[in-house]
């Protein structure tokens, strides 16, 4: 993630966020490599990934493009960057290469077939410079993809679980007031105002729920990585949550009732260069 005027990652960047960052994944994961596939990404096509933390999203492009195509990861965050290097390494991945740069200020050498960039556009105060910036390292042609959470719409357990949805209103919260936290649904606008000629845009989530399921973990260290904000902004107080038994708690409530806990809103963007 930039670390430039224009952007401030709120989740943190410490080896605990990066844990959280490869449970989200796991969740994610799936519906992101959708996405990919349905913008069309192919074999020997080149590749950015602005904001690729760990490596999620550039392997899954690495996956798609084949031995033939190139993707490169860029994020301000080293550590991430290594694990992530490590990662490519292990999965036997040597199409992808991963950058420590200012992603609002890259610009390739050559332009690209396809740009990506997941969960990145709601830590910025000017989300549209980053598109602007995707659509500037495109071929004519070329395909830019991002994949935005949006807390303006929360879908509500069933049956009902108020503490869940406790901690889903405190996200809606915190990220109105820290970020641009609808940016999901700015989308469509966002990437047309950019100079893209069209833009399919899509919302879907997963829902959890049982015993097993990895929800609970994602909630509450996701929530444990916004704390201190949330509570500078006004949002909740640390001594309200209890962070450190959340996830046992949010198991037993769905588990009670047989309960699906929805995830956040996730919108997906294919945007078309002219």
């Amino acid at each position: 993630m930039s670390a430039t005027p224009s952007s401030a990652y709120v989740m943190g960047h410490n080896d605990r966020e990066r844990r959280r960052l490869a449970a989200q994944a796991a969740i994610l994961d799936p519906v992101t490599e959708q996405l990919l596939r349905r913008a069309g990404l192919a074999p020997a096509m080149s590749v950015l990934d602005f904001g690729c933390g760990v490596g999620d999203v550039s392997i899954i492009a690495a996956r798609l493009v084949g031995p033939s195509g190139r993707v490169r990861g860029l994020d301000i965050d080293e550590p991430a960057l290594a694990i992530a290097r490590q990662r490519a390494l292990e999965q036997g991945l040597t199409n992808i290469t991963f950058e420590r740069t200012s992603i609002v200020d890259f610009r390739p050498e050559t332009p690209v077939d396809a740009t990506v960039g997941r969960l990145i556009l709601v830590h910025m105060t000017e989300p549209l410079a980053l598109i602007k910036t995707a659509f500037a390292a495109l071929k004519s042609g070329g395909v830019a993809v991002f994949q935005e959470c949006d807390f303006s719409v929360l879908h509500p357990a069933y049956p009902s679980a108020p503490l869940r949805d406790r901690v889903m209103d405190v996200f809606r919260d915190f990220f109105l007031k820290a970020t641009r936290g609808i940016v999901g649904t700015q989308l469509y606008h966002l990437a047309i105002q950019a100079g893209f000629c069209s833009a399919e845009c899509r919302a879907e989530y997963g829902i959890g729920g049982g015993a097993d399921s990895p929800y609970y973990e994602w909630f509450a260290e996701s929530l444990r990585s916004i704390l201190p904000r949330a509570e500078a902004l006004g949002v909740l107080r640390a001594s309200d949550i209890e962070i450190d038994t959340l996830a046992m708690r949010l198991r037993q409530e769905a588990v009670a009732n047989a309960s699906c806990f929805p995830a956040p809103v996730m919108v997906g963007c294919i945007a078309r260069k002219p």
